[in-house]
């Protein structure tokens, strides 16, 4: 039986440009950097940056274990809005993920929902919760 989608929500304040930000969040050498689910780790990232591009992040600890998230790009609003599909091995398999950019003065709001069943909220919470440590370690 399928769940109905919940919403994940997560904000972050970030001292750039949203320009930056999009940049950090469309550039795959720039994403291989941050987008790493657990505490440490590596990334390999490849990306068809069009509405029905897919993506494909490969996600490695310090063990080696992988983790693989794929999708496709629904919506592309540069440097505002990224809407896309998310699927990762073991949790979500049909999700949808929009991440939004605000002007906050010299700051950048990002805020990121995730739709997808209540019982996969919190290991996503845990995983982008870390990502966006990177991401704002790696903008500063």
């Amino acid at each position: 039986m399928n769940q109905s989608p919940k919403k994940l929500v997560i904000k972050r304040l970030l001292k750039c440009d949203k320009r930056e930000v999009f940049s950090a969040l469309t550039d795959p050498v720039k994403m291989a950097q941050w987008f790493y689910g657990m505490e440490t780790g590596q990334a390999k990232v490849t990306m068809d940056l069009r509405p029905g591009g897919e993506y494909l992040i490969e996600m490695f600890n310090e063990e080696g274990q992988n983790h693989k998230a794929h999708g496709s790009y629904q919506e592309i609003v540069p440097p505002e809005r990224l809407v896309f599909t998310w699927a990762s091995e073991g949790f979500a398999t049909d999700s949808k993920v929009t991440i939004e950019l605000f002007e906050r003065g010299e700051w950048t709001e990002l805020m990121l929902t995730h739709e997808l069943p209540e019982d996969m909220i919190e290991p996503h919470r845990q995983g982008w919760t870390n990502c966006l440590v990177h991401l704002e370690a790696f903008l500063n």
